[in-house]
């Protein structure tokens, strides 16, 4: 991800008002005031990364702070966007449309960008976020209000809380367009899938749910392929749905589950294999998900034409994908 602020680049005394201008930029238009006397020891960073024209994620980390957004901010124009951050700071507190509720390590809240919020945090404040512009999730302001009150209640919160989680951590492997582009579109679904199963109305809620279950099931299987104990019955239970109901599901996609796995295994592995050159053939089947090593050279020279070895000789003039991006399968093979 871009770094777009880092403190430590600012004299003392021009810290403040630098992450503010910079936050205002990442994120919305606050007003941001550092619980600390001393200048010098304000912390902060701000790091971005777009995914889509209309999707942006950034991950904020800052010293003790209140950062608030009133009605004097709400009268600039700017973009209708709407924030899923995932809480991973100290406690502190969050207001946003009259609601006052503690803010916990792992807490998942959503925030209209263009109401009127306040957030303090005591201690590191840090928070991963995906920015959605409000018109990709088919949802006016009542529904966003309403989603952002119930959200812990929808029966998909821990599916996209531990989605969030991942793209925290594999967002700055995904270094091609299509890569970007396919996670965006998948992950848009999941958050209209949220929102909308916080209704109150249950026949609405059940069909959020059910409409959503195969992206969040494929979602699931590029998050893990690298897992080597992945199988039928772990996505089946993961998702609370019979092995038989999960395959009727993947009838609609090109490849098996799995060969989808393994088609996933070999992207990681190709992307391992010339970010880290220096690593040996079977540890590079290991953290691709093959426990063993002999089986992944069969399968990528059955699949490539060449064993891993020759392969990577064969590409080691082919410039690396920044940030080591050897981890992240390519989400767009999956179909």
């Amino acid at each position: 991800m871009k770094t777009l602020f880092d403190a430590g680049q600012f004299a003392p005394k021009d810290r403040a008002a630098a992450f503010e201008a910079a936050f205002a930029n990442a994120v919305s238009p606050t007003r941001v005031r550092f619980l600390t006397e001393h200048p010098a020891s304000i912390q902060a960073r701000v790091t971005g990364t777009q995914l889509h024209r209309n999707v942006t994620l950034v991950h904020t980390v800052n010293t003790s702070a209140v950062h608030e957004r009133t009605e004097e901010h709400r009268n600039r124009t700017g973009p209708d966007r709407i924030a899923f951050v995932l809480f991973d700071g100290a406690p502190g507190y969050y207001e946003h449309h009259g609601h006052h509720r503690p803010l916990r390590r792992g807490n998942l809240f959503l925030t209209d960008l263009n109401a009127a919020f306040n957030y303090r945090c005591q201690g590191t404040g840090a928070g991963f976020s995906i920015q959605v512009e409000r018109s990709q999730l088919e949802a006016n302001v009542e529904t966003i209000r309403s989603a952002d009150h119930r959200l812990a209640t929808s029966p998909l919160y821990g599916v996209v809380h531990d989605h969030l989680a991942s793209l925290a951590t594999h967002a700055p492997l995904l270094t091609s367009h299509q890569a970007r582009e396919a996670t965006a579109e998948a992950t848009i679904t999941l958050l209209k899938g949220l929102v909308a199963s916080t209704s109150q109305d249950d026949h609405q809620r059940r069909a959020a749910v059910h409409d959503h279950l195969l992206d969040r099931v494929t979602l699931y299987v590029r998050m893990h392929a690298a897992d080597p104990d992945i199988n039928p019955d772990q996505i089946a239970a993961a998702h609370a749905i019979s092995v038989r109901k999960l395959f009727q599901l993947w009838q609609s996609q090109s490849l098996s589950l799995n060969e989808t796995i393994m088609q996933l295994r070999l992207e990681i592995a190709q992307r391992r294999l010339l970010a880290q050159p220096n690593l040996t053939i079977a540890a590079v089947a290991h953290a691709s998900g093959f426990i063993d090593a002999s089986h992944f050279s069969r399968r990528f020279r059955n699949t490539l034409g060449y064993t891993p070895t020759d392969w990577r000789a064969l590409h080691r003039s082919v410039p690396v994908p920044p940030n080591n991006a050897a981890t992240a399968p390519n989400p767009a093979v999956v179909r």
